[in-house]
């Protein structure tokens, strides 16, 4: 895979991470939080509570959650990807060890706590986005 379409695959997953803590930030403005409810039963397989009201925890979580989310495709889009662009081995790394950091503790304990489905929801955030960091080193030598 080329430096510019690895770049370009990440500043993509850049995007879809932005969107999803969009639709995901909506979640404590009960009148327009539905993109959030659905997203949170979706992540809670299988879809059964799309119709229920939000807690105030899940609320508060939710909207933490979407603002580090929506952090991340900030750096992913504006650091990440123009350093796997110009083959920054160094940048790139940080980012995979942060994404495979994340990915260990959130889907450990989504099992723990009763959600594996999140895990595997995880895994389709994660992996496309690993994959084009994952090598980098070998490309850029």
């Amino acid at each position: 895979m080329s430096l510019d379409l690895r770049a370009k695959f990440i500043f993509m997953m850049a995007i879809g991470y932005g969107v999803f803590a969009v639709f995901w930030a909506l979640a404590p403005y009960t009148s327009i939080n539905f993109p959030a409810r659905f997203i949170i039963d979706v992540l809670d397989w299988p879809i059964d509570n799309t119709a229920q009201p939000l807690s105030k925890n899940t609320q508060w979580l939710s909207s933490i959650g979407a603002g580090l989310l929506a952090s991340l495709a900030i750096l992913l889009g504006g650091i990440i990807a123009p350093a796997a662009k110009t083959g920054d081995v160094r940048t790139v790394r940080i980012g995979f060890w942060a994404i495979l950091i994340w990915y260990v503790i959130d889907s450990v304990g989504s099992v723990a706590s009763g959600v594996a489905s999140n895990a595997v929801f995880n895994t389709l955030f994660a992996v496309p986005l690993l994959l084009p960091m994952y090598g980098l080193k070998a490309q850029a030598d």
